[in-house]
Order: C-alpha cells, then sequence, then structure tokens
C-alpha cells in the first residue's frame, strides 16, 4: 500500500488523557517521529511496500476525507470498506484502530490493534497505539506489560517510561510510577511536561510539597510553561492556601496567557466559594475584554450575575450566547429559566416554543409550558403541553405534579384525584405521588382512602415528615388513635424539629389528649415559628375556650381572622363562643368594611399556588 503511505502518514491516538491525576486540563505527551509507518521488521515492510488495490485505494480516500471533515462513523465505514480488499492492510487496520479509540470504541480498537500486530510484531508504534487503548478502557495492568514489552527491544524509550509511571501511578503503585518516570527524565531532561507528569503523580500521592517542587522544576526549564504555573496553584487549593494560589492564577492572565481558561475557572470557583461574586464577575469581564466572543466566559458571566441576583444583566449576557447559537437547546433552556424568574412569562414562553421547534421531544421545554401557562391562567395551554410531557415520558412525575396543582386550585378536586391515581399506577413507588394523594382524599372527606395513602408514603419513605404530621393530625382532629398521633407528629419532629406545623399539631394532640399546659406551651413554640398562620391562633383560642379562659380565647381568635377574614368556620364559632359578631368587633369592623368593598369592585382571584405543606412543587 506504497502510494497510501506516501499520501498520508499514520496518526498514532495522542496521550492526553494518559495524566497521572489530571488536577487540570490533561496535557499531551509528544509523539515520536517515526510514525509515517507502522513497521519494523522485513516481513511487515515487504507487506507495506505492496501496491494496494484500486478498490481499496478509492474507500481509503473517501475515508480520508470523512476524517479530514470530522466526519469519524463515515470514515470508518470507508477504511473498513477498503479493508475488505485489502485485509492485511498494516496502515487501513491502524487507521481503522484510531478512528475507532476517537469514537470511544476503545474495545473495538483493541480487537483491530490485536489483528495489526502479528503482521507487525516489532513496530513500536503499534505497540503505542495499543496500549493507549488499553489505557484508555481502564486496563491499566495490560497497558504496563506493553510499556514492558516495549522497553525490553527499546530501553532508551523516554515516552515508554513515562507513560509506564503514569498507567502505575493510576493503579497507585506510587513508587514504581515515580521510578518509571524519573528514567525517562534522566535519559531527556530537556523537556518540561516530563517533570510535570512526575509532579502530577506526586499529586495523586497527596504529596503536594513534591509534587510543587517538580512542577518548579518544570519552570525552570521553561519558565512560561503555564500547565506548571497552573499544577502550582492547584497544590496550593489543595493544602488551602487561598492567597498563593490566587496569586498564581493571576500571575497566569497578567503574564502568561490572558486567555487561559484554566486560571478563570479556577479563580472564579474560589471566589464562589467564598462569596466573592463581585470579584469573579470582574475577572470574566476582564478576560471578555481580550475575547469579546468567548461564548463560555459569556455563560459563566451569566450565571455569576444570576447567582448575584441581577437578573437582566443574567439575560443579556444568554440573549447574546442566543443570538449566536440559536440552535443550542442548552443556552436557551437556561434564558427561558431566567425569564421564568423575572416573571416575564411571554418572553419564556418563546424560548421553550424555541426549544420544541429544535427538539420536538423535549419534555422539560413541555413541562415548563405547562407551569407557564398555569402562571398565565391559560388552563387549556397548560393541560395540553403537561398532557404531551406525559405522552412522551409517563414515567416522569413532575408534569402529573404540575396538572394535580392546577386541578386542586381549582378546587376540581375528582380530577386531581384521577391525575395522582393515573400517576401512581406508573410510578408506584414515588412517595410524593402517594402523599397528595392522599392530600385529595382529604379534600373530598374520603379518611380511610386518605389514611391508606399516608401509610403507603410512610412505608415507601419513613423519613417523610409532611406524611408522618398529616397523618398524625388527621387522628388527632378526628379524636381517635390519639397515643398513636402523638407518636407520628415526634417522628416528624425528630425530622424537623423546629417545623411549626408540626409543633402546632402536637399541642393539638396533647389537647385532644386532655393534656391541656402541655397543649397550650406547644402551641405557643409554634405561634413563635408561625406569626402569621390563623390556624395555630384559631387552635391556641380553642384551648383557651376549652379552659374557659374566654378573653384570651378571643384574643386568639380575633389574632385568627385578622389574618383570614373569609374563615367561616371561625366566624360561626366566634358567635357560637358568645363574642357577638366578628364584622362589628371593634379590631375587626374596619377591617371587614374594607374586606366587604374590595368583594364588591373586584372578581375573586384564584389561588396562585396551592400550599407547599400540602401539595409541594416537585421540581426536576
Amino acid at each position: 500500500m506504497n502510494s497510501i503511505i506516501i499520501f498520508l502518514a499514520v496518526i498514532s491516538i495522542s496521550l492526553s488523557a494518559l495524566t497521572a491525576c489530571a488536577p487540570t486540563k490533561s496535557v499531551v505527551i509528544p509523539e515520536p517521529a517515526e510514525t509515517s509507518l507502522i513497521a519494523g521488521d522485513t516481513q511487515s515492510q515487504d507487506k507495506a511496500d505492496r501496491i494496494a488495490s484500486p478498490e481499496a485505494y478509492s474507500r481509503f480516500l473517501d475515508g480520508f476525507m470523512s476524517e479530514l471533515s470530522g466526519n469519524f462513523k463515515e470514515a470508518l465505514e470507508r477504511y473498513k470498506d477498503a479493508l475488505l480488499y485489502d485485509e492485511d492492510s498494516l496502515f487501513l487496520l491502524s487507521r481503522v484502530a484510531s478512528i475507532q479509540s476517537k469514537m470511544g470504541k476503545y474495545n473495538d480498537a483493541i480487537e483491530t490493534m490485536n489483528k495489526l500486530i502479528p503482521l507487525a510484531p516489532n513496530s513500536e508504534t503499534a505497540l503505542f497505539l495499543l496500549a493507549e487503548m488499553y489505557y484508555n478502557t481502564g486496563d491499566f495492568s495490560k497497558a504496563i506489560e506493553i510499556y514492558n514489552r516495549i522497553l525490553e527491544k527499546h530501553p532508551d524509550n523516554v515516552r515508554a517510561y513515562i507513560t509506564k509511571g503514569i498507567s502505575l501511578a493510576k493503579i497507585k503503585e506510587y513508587e514504581k510510577g515515580i521510578e518509571s518516570v524519573r528514567k525517562g527524565i534522566k535519559l531527556d531532561n530537556e523537556k518540561p511536561i516530563n517533570f510535570v507528569y512526575l509532579g502530577d503523580i506526586y499529586f495523586d500521592k497527596g504529596d503536594f510539597k513534591n509534587a510543587r517542587k517538580n512542577y518548579k522544576k518544570s519552570l525552570s526549564v521553561n519558565p512560561e510553561f503555564e500547565i506548571a504555573h497552573l499544577r502550582i496553584g492547584q497544590t496550593y487549593l489543595k493544602e488551602g492556601d487561598f492567597d498563593a494560589a490566587e496569586k498564581i492564577f493571576k500571575n497566569i492572565l497578567s503574564k502568561i496567557n490572558p486567555f487561559s481558561h484554566d486560571a478563570i475557572s479556577h479563580l472564579i470557583q474560589m471566589y464562589a466559594k467564598k462569596g466573592r461574586t463581585s470579584d469573579a464577575i470582574d475577572v470574566l469581564e476582564k478576560a471578555l475584554e481580550y475575547n469579546p466572543r468567548d461564548l463560555d466566559i459569556i455563560f459563566k458571566l451569566a450565571l455569576l450575575y444570576r447567582d448575584d441576583k441581577k437578573y437582566l444583566k443574567a439575560i443579556e449576557k444568554l440573549q447574546k450566547i442566543v443570538a449566536s447559537k440559536p440552535q443550542d437547546v442548552k443556552y436557551r433552556e437556561y434564558l427561558g429559566f431566567l425569564l421564568e424568574e423575572t416573571k416575564d412569562y411571554d418572553k419564556a414562553q418563546k424560548e421553550y416554543e424555541a426549544i420544541i421547534e429544535i427538539e420536538p421531544d423535549n419534555v422539560q421545554a413541555y413541562l415548563h409550558l405547562g407551569f407557564i401557562n398555569l402562571r398565565k391562567e391559560n388552563k387549556d395551554g397548560a393541560i395540553n403541553a403537561l398532557n404531551k410531557a406525559i405522552e412522551l415520558e409517563p414515567d416522569r412525575p413532575n408534569a402529573y405534579f404540575l396538572l394535580g396543582m392546577m386541578y386542586y386550585q381549582d378546587k376540581d378536586y375528582n380530577k386531581a384525584k384521577e391525575v395522582f391515581i393515573k400517576a401512581i399506577q406508573v410510578i408506584p413507588n414515588d412517595p410524593e405521588l402517594h402523599f397528595n394523594l392522599g392530600v385529595i382524599y382529604d379534600k373530598v372527606q374520603d379518611f380511610d382512602n386518605m389514611v391508606v395513602e399516608m401509610k403507603k408514603t410512610i412505608e415507601i419513605d419513613s423519613y417523610h415528615g409532611n406524611a408522618l404530621n398529616y397523618l398524625g393530625y388527621s387522628y388527632a382532629d378526628k379524636g381517635i388513635n390519639i397515643d398513636e398521633a402523638i407518636s407520628l407528629i415526634e417522628r416528624a419532629l425528630k425530622i424537623k424539629p423546629d417545623n411549626g406545623a408540626y409543633i402546632d399539631s402536637l399541642g393539638w394532640a396533647y389537647y385532644k389528649k386532655g393534656m391541656i399546659d402541655e397543649a397550650i406551651e406547644q402551641l405557643k413554640k409554634a405561634i413563635e415559628l408561625l406569626p402569621n398562620d390563623p390556624t395555630v391562633f384559631e387552635h391556641l383560642g380553642d384551648i383557651y375556650l376549652k379552659k374557659n379562659m374566654k378573653e384570651d380565647a378571643k384574643k386568639e381568635y380575633i389574632k385568627a381572622l385578622e389574618m383570614d377574614l373569609s374563615n367561616e368556620k371561625l366566624i360561626e364559632k366566634f358567635k357560637d363562643s358568645g363574642f357577638g359578631d366578628p364584622n362589628e368587633d371593634e379590631n375587626l369592623k374596619k377591617k371587614y368594611e374594607e374586606y366587604n368593598k374590595n368583594k364588591l369592585i373586584m372578581p375573586e382571584v384564584p389561588q396562585e399556588i396551592i400550599p407547599s405543606e400540602e401539595i409541594p412543587f416537585y421540581p426536576e
């Protein structure tokens, strides 16, 4: 295949993955110059020199052009076609193995190389290719065996010592790895990268002092070797010396490479951990001055502005990226999220609709469209979007929750119940689905089925505090299973000891058991945690009334009514307790006058969201 060999040299696979611990980007080990031919003995040379058939040559050329254009799948098919006409071609076998490796098909590449090795048993290049493929599959021991074979025939091969040492480090044979890399350095101490590899083994071993020592040796060969500077910065990070690390990374950006993504990434991560968001933004904005079209920097800036609650700036950055890469769904999704956060639902909707045009089966986009339509009170649009999400991924709970939430808001409990029952048929072991179905049963006064669903929730998740509390409170409220009710609520409080709703439930259970003083104590605690919850004040009023502390009871009822003027049950209780009409009470009269006036001029606004204690939103 002499003509093909003249046309193109064999390109062996880079060792970019072969860093011992890869604390930053991988580094390519320099390839040997003699890679133009896989050959090592007369026999393999004779095989290489023979003229390929026209059919093989034609298919090779097609494959080569596909490879140049980055279409590895097509290149692989064409090279395999060529092998049908020239099955013992060393060159074609090496190309097939190389492409398979680039595509991540390492086991296929190893199989191909094992066909090639017998044809060129003394080929150093072929052995290196095979060792690298074993390395990429994680079979480091096999890779070491191959490097030993190379070193038996070529004891002065620097690259074999280096790569063998890196492989030894991968199986935690650190001392042997260090010894092997040192042998390579002894043969060639002019390459700064070799000291970096030795430093990486120390780094992986946790010996940051010796790691840094070798990175500095690398800099003695080449003072501007960026990788060594980066590694030194990382040793300081590992040791917790953030000031020293910051100095290193800033020095890289100011004196060595203002475009260094690694230095920028380390700095912004450091600043983020320390809550120095503005410093992180400054680093990225400065980097953007050098390369205003760097989409990665623009995207990171958008995320930082979002974290800093500067949503409009974040949106502005993302809009630039979307304009530059309109087909990239990831960026449109982030833009949609931010537009939702700023409640710009119309623009957010356009982004999700654009995503669906690009990816018609994008479930996440349909979920967000459903949520947005709920916010815009477009129920038909919400139902259509959420049903489409369910159709695409029926075993995903999010759409069921949103759909159930919508029906719950409309007080259409039967439809809400249908949604959750359907969801449970598909996803039987999701505790939240059972919990929410239990809540719906409670709303339609189906106590027995509510109990079944709450128990099922607890069976699936014994630490489900809401279910434990809900069931305990429900028992107490009915005056049944009081001891079990107290036990359930106490279990919930072990999970969330400062949950005001749980403490209120415990107080109510104590009240139902006749433990009045204990009940008052718990309800006062609950009020401290939930000062704006009318139910807790009502409960305390009930207990005071039970103790015949009527003035105290009235005060608590008034506080509860101030927060919920439309509570018809409490209004009737207020009257039945002899406190008169709350509309005429001097503490409530003005509030009721304003409330009744607003009712006349404003239609009732539907509840915007369901209380999280009852139907929690179930995010991705």
